[in-house]
Formats: structure tokens, sequence, C-alpha cells
């Protein structure tokens, strides 16, 4: 039962770990918050050319632009 419990602990810690370990640090200066704004908007804008020449509508054309940011 202890050593259960210890386990539990220790996999939820690991697992803490590595999720901050896959998150990415914030630009603090107000040249990398430039440079990662322009980067967000030419990836929107990328995604939204990619949906118009698919020619998707509503649903699916969100579902492909919230998949598409991931990415």
């Amino acid at each position: 039962m202890r050593a259960s419990f210890i386990y539990i602990v220790i996999g939820s810690f690991a697992l803490g770990v590595f999720a901050a370990h896959g998150q990415s640090v914030k630009p603090k200066s107000p040249g990398e918050i430039t440079k990662a704004s322009a980067e967000i908007a030419q990836r929107n804008e990328n995604c939204r050319r990619q949906a118009q020449e698919q020619h998707l509508h509503l649903l699916s054309r969100h579902r492909f632009l919230r998949d598409c940011k991931r990415h």
C-alpha cells in the first residue's frame, strides 16, 4: 500500500517536470516580442491562405485553423 503511494507521488512529480520542460519561454525584450509577434502573424496568414485554397467553411475551417496554428 505504501509502495504504491510512493510510486504515484514519484510518477506525478515526473509528469510535472516533463510538462514544465515542454513549455516555451516567453519573450522579454521588445525586440524578442516584435519578432515573436511577426512569426505568429506569418503563421496565421499562412494557415488562412491554406484554408481559403481548400475552400473550407465554418466549423471545418475553424478546426483546420486551430490545428494549423498548433503545428
